[in-house]
This record gives structure tokens, sequence and C-alpha cells, in this order.
């Protein structure tokens, strides 16, 4: 790599490389703490609608009671049935038991429970419970009514504990009822206004990964993680989470979508670095192609003027004098000409082509001529350089339309680096042909041949061969084949190579009938 182009290098990778990766490090680290935030926002809204649930339980509760205490103020005698009622009225209500805040039985709701060891149960665990019973008891003192539960020995029920003053007396009442019908009637209105298609609630008992009510009768979300227990029933839970997703998936599905979205664009901002450093590479590559062209066309210019000032000056001096010499020299003159005017047509044409100035004028032509023609301009030069040179022609060719002068350039060109490639085997053989809908000229050598690696290069404008010291060996402006694909690319054509390092190359140009 040269120095230029390792500081065109460090300066992408400083400006936009390094850049990139920093903001993806720092944009991922900002995802994850954002995400992290929005389930800690999602679970404190799921964690709201729970506590509203809880809270709404409560009021039925306090509600009831209130109710219960009214009733016994508001009239001077309260039937049992009146109680009985009132029992009837509330969903999922088994009985109503009073005690007196020494914890002396004092009626209970049906009758049937006076004489059951229920009683003596309650009792005990109301006195185990005392401290509870003197929040209740602090509570209603300051005008505000709070719900306790203790606990039993049963699951299927639950004991709600709440106060009531009856004509200014305390009265311990211990509600008992059966709490997942609690749970699915009671409060599953509630549920169903809160869940409204966008959330599944569900109940749980607790250790148990399957509910046993759910907002939505058609779906079991089954295991829910978010869950928060029940405040008026021990060894219940409820579940909730949003519909179709979880906030684990919700929150992997904004994660991957960003982080997808962060690679498009490390991606594009990459993409675009190595296409400046492309582009960056092409150019400094060409600008030394274009060095490298201007110094070997020099040199080769410089060669043959000096030969021919050096023989038109020995002629004009006199010194020779044989005929044979004289000849001799006019013929190394005329070479050196031919040649040097080689190279100024060459520089020309590819000056016309890059500036879109060259025009082409087609005509119907039998590609035989234009081979037979152009052989007579260098057969001199192939026999002088010891060559042999054969031409297998087509007779049965139809004619292609075809600019003449510029096929003619194109084939020169390539026996050109034919003669300027083949060192060891001086062989050179053209064909003519027709296969498909082409019409082809084929130029075989037995030369150094072109490795594959090269062969895609070519083509273009200033490259040279760098195997084997090949471009300093070989003196050339690289211009040739890339005048060639131009023309073969104005007439619609193909070219074909095949090629071997040792053994040769066959360059064929097919024409369109």
């Amino acid at each position: 790599m040269s120095p230029s182009l390792r500081k065109v290098s460090l300066l992408i990778l400083m400006i936009i490389v390094l850049p990139v990766l920093i903001f993806s490090v720092f944009e991922i680290g900002n995802l994850r703490q954002n995400e992290k935030v929005i389930q800690n926002i999602y679970r404190n809204q799921l964690d709201a609608i729970l506590f509203s649930i809880n809270q709404y339980s409560d009021d039925i509760v306090s509600n009831f009671a209130s109710r219960i205490e009214n009733s016994l103020n508001n009239y001077k005698t309260v039937t049992i049935s009146d109680l009985n009622k009132l029992i009837n009225e509330f969903p999922s209500a088994k009985s109503l038991i009073q005690f007196d805040k020494k914890l002396e039985y004092i009626s209970s709701v049906p009758d049937s429970f006076r004489d059951s060891t229920f009683i003596s149960e309650m009792i005990t665990a109301l006195g185990s419970n005392s401290k509870s019973i003197k929040q209740l008891q602090t509570y209603i003192q300051g005008g505000y009514r709070k719900i306790e539960t203790i606990g039993n020995t049963r699951r299927d029920i639950q004991w709600i504990v709440f106060l009531t003053l009856v004509k200014d007396q305390e009265v311990i009442n211990v509600l008992v009822i059966d709490p997942e019908k609690f749970i699915s009637q009671v409060l599953d209105p509630k549920m169903q206004e809160i869940a409204k298609g966008k959330f599944h609630i569900a109940a749980y008992r607790t250790g148990e990964d399957l509910p046993f009510y759910t907002s939505n009768k058609q779906y079991n979300p089954g295991k829910i993680d978010d869950r928060e227990p029940f405040w008026l029933m021990t060894n219940y839970q409820m579940g909730i989470e949003l519909k179709d997703l979880t906030i684990a998936d919700l929150s992997r599905d904004r994660v991957k979508k960003n982080l997808i979205l962060v690679g498009l664009m490390d991606i594009i901002l990459l993409f675009g670095a190595w296409l400046i450093f492309r582009n960056v590479k092409k150019q400094v590559e060409l600008s030394q192609l274009k060095s490298d062209f201007v110094s070997g066309v020099s040199h080769e210019i410089r060669t043959p003027l000096a030969l021919i000032t050096m023989y038109i000056e020995t002629l004009e001096m006199g010194r020779v004098k044989s005929a044979e010499k004289i000849k001799e020299y006019y013929i190394i003159i005329l070479n050196e000409t031919t040649r040097l005017s080689g190279i100024v047509n060459r520089i020309l044409s590819f000056s016309q082509i890059e500036s879109n100035k060259r025009k082409y004028f087609f005509s119907e032509t039998n590609v035989n001529e234009i081979v037979e023609n152009a052989a007579l301009t260098f057969r001199y030069s192939i026999e002088n350089k010891g060559f042999t040179y054969s031409f297998i022609p087509d007779k049965n060719l139809p004619l292609v339309l075809v600019d003449r002068e510029a096929i003619t350039d194109a084939f020169v060109n390539l026996v050109d680096n034919a003669m300027k490639y083949s060192i060891k085997v001086k062989d050179i053989v053209v064909r003519t042909g027709k296969n498909d809908k082409y019409v082809f000229i084929e130029v075989e050598d037995h030369g150094i041949g072109i490795s594959e690696k090269n062969q895609k290069y070519i083509f273009d404008k200033f490259f040279r061969v760098a195997e084997m010291n090949l471009a300093n060996k070989v003196k050339g402006s690289g211009l040739g084949l890339a005048i060639v694909k131009h023309i073969m690319d104005a007439h619609q054509g193909k070219i074909y190579v095949k090629s071997t390092p040792g053994s040769g190359s066959l360059f064929r140009l097919s024409f369109p009938v």
C-alpha cells in the first residue's frame, strides 16, 4: 500500500469507522437502559392495575360492613332474617359471626353456626391476632374502617374481620367467604372492565402455575410471572399480562428492531466508508498508472526518435558508402517511424475515446479482407523479428456491419501484443470463422500467457501486468486492450480470452451478423 493510500485509510478510519463503532456501542448501551426503563414503566402500570383490583375488593367488603352497621343502628330491632337478607345479597358469603370486644359470641348468620366447633376455632384465631384487632379498634375510633384477614386451617374459606359500632359499642364481625367464588363472581366485572381486551388477568392458588380464573374465558394464559397477592385472601394471587405479548416479548421485540436499525445504519456507513476508500484507492492507482504511462510512453517515443536521429545523421554525414547498408538504414528509419506513428495513433485514439469524440462509420464488410489488408502493414515487422505468421480464413463468412478502420486497429493491437509477449516460441496464428450469430477473428500466440487473476484487469486503461517484471521488460502504454474493448463495445460485440501462463493466449473478437 502506497503512503498516500495509507494516509487516506487512516483518515477514513478516524473520521468514519471509529465514530460509527463508538456510536454503535453507545446506542446499544442506551437501548438496554431504555428497555429496562420501559419494562419498569410497564410493570408499574400493571402493578397499579392489580392494586386497583385489591382496592376494589377492599371497598366492597367495607361497603358491606357499612350496610350492616347502618342496619343495626337505624332500626330498633334487627332480626336474623334481616341479616340473612344482607348475607344473601353478598355473593360468595357463607356466614357472618359477631363477637364483642371481649371475644364473647353474640350471634351468627345463618344460625346453624351457633353450636359449631367452628366458633371456638374462630375465637382462638381472634385471640392469637389480638394485635391486629387492636389496630382495627384504633382505626374505627378514628372514624376509619379497615379490613383484615385472619388465617384458618381450611383453604376453601376465608375469614375477613372488620369492626362496627352498634349503639357506640364495638362489635367484631367475621365474614366467612368462599375465596374462589368471591374472585370469579364479585371481582369478575371489575377485572373485565380493566382488561378491555388489552390484558389477560388471572387468579392462582399459591404454588400452582395454572389459573382457576381468567378474564378471558376462551384463553388460558398459563403461568404469568407478574403476580401480586390478594389483600383479602391468603394463599391466592392474581397475575396480569399484555394480550398477545408479554412484557419480556415486547421488550425483546423493541430491542431487536432497534438493534436491526442500528446495524443497518452501521452497515450503510461502513459501506459508504468502503466505497470512499475503494474510489480513492482506484484514483490513487489510476494516478500511479498515468504516471507510469507518461514515463513509459516518453521512453517509447524517445527510443525510436533517438534511432531515427542517429541513422539520419549518419546518412547525412556520408559515412555509409554501401548501397545495401544505406538501404538497411532506411528500412530501420521506416520501421521506427512506423512504430512511433503507432504509439502516437494509440494515444490519439484513446484521447478521442476518453472525450467521447471518436466516431464510427459502419459498412458491410468481410472480415477476411480486414485481416489480409492489416497483415500487409506488419508483415515485415513479423518477419524481421523472427515470427512465423499463418492465417486460416473461413471462406464462407457472411458480411458484418463494422467500421473497417476501427476493426483494423483492434486486430493490429492484438497482433502487436502477441509479438511483444512471445519470447521463446514465436508463432502467431490468425483464424476467422462463424458460430451462432457471430463472426469472429481469433489471434493465438504461444507466449508467456496471462494469469487468471490478471485476465479481468487487462482491458482496464493503463493496466500493465506486474508479474515477472513484465511491465519493465516489455515496453507499452497499457492502452492497446482498453482501445480494443471500447471498439468491441461500440460494435455490440464480444471479447473472449483464453490464456494459461507459459502456454500462450487466445483472443477472439466476435461481431454480430
